[in-house]
C-alpha cells in the first residue's frame, strides 16, 4: 500500500506546498503515520488512496492554520517589543532575530509572547526563580529590540 500510494500522496502535497519539499515530506510522513495507526487499530480496510489524500489535505490545512496563527503571534511579538508598525517581510525578520538570540532568551520570549504564559509559568518551565525570569525577559526584550533596530536601520 505504501509503495503504491506514496507517489500520489507526496505529489499531491508537493504541488500544494508550492515546492516546499521539506514540508511535503513532513506532511507525507504524518499522513502515513495516521495510516499505520489505522492498521494497528485493525481498520486497514479503511486505508485507501482516497482516504490518504483526505488525511493529507487535512494535515496541510492544519499546517496552514498553525502558520497563520504563528504569523499573527509574531507580529504581536514584534509590536510588543518594538512598538512600531509591521512591514513587508516582518515575519522573516522577527524569525531571524529570534533565532539569533541565546536559546534561553528565545525560549522565554516565545513562551511569554507567543504562548501567552505568565512569568511564574515560564519560571517553572525553565527552572529559574520568578525574579531571575523577569530579568531574563527584560534582557531578552532589550536584545530583541536592539537587533531589530539594527536590522531596520542597517
Amino acid at each position: 500500500m505504501y509503495e503504491a500510494a506514496l507517489p500520489t500522496v507526496y505529489g499531491f502535497l508537493s504541488f500544494r506546498t508550492t515546492g516546499d519539499l521539506s514540508l511535503a515530506e513532513d506532511l507525507t510522513s504524518e499522513t502515513f503515520a495516521a495510516a499505520v495507526s489505522r492498521f494497528k487499530d485493525g481498520q486497514q480496510d479503511t486505508v485507501t488512496t482516497s482516504w490518504l489524500l483526505t488525511v493529507a489535505r487535512r494535515r496541510l490545512i492544519d499546517h496552514w492554520r498553525r502558520a497563520e496563527v504563528a504569523d499573527r503571534k509574531l507580529v504581536l511579538l514584534q509590536d510588543r517589543v518594538t512598538a512600531s508598525e509591521p512591514t513587508v517581510g516582518e515575519r522573516e525578520l522577527v524569525m531571524e532575530i529570534l533565532a539569533s538570540l541565546p536559546e534561553i532568551q528565545r525560549t522565554a520570549l516565545v513562551l511569554q509572547h507567543l504562548d501567552g504564559l505568565a512569568v511564574q509559568e515560564i519560571a517553572e518551565i525553565i527552572g529559574r526563580s520568578i525574579t531571575a525570569t523577569e530579568s531574563l525577559l527584560a534582557r531578552a526584550r532589550r536584545s530583541f529590540r536592539n537587533l531589530y533596530e539594527e536590522a531596520d536601520h542597517g
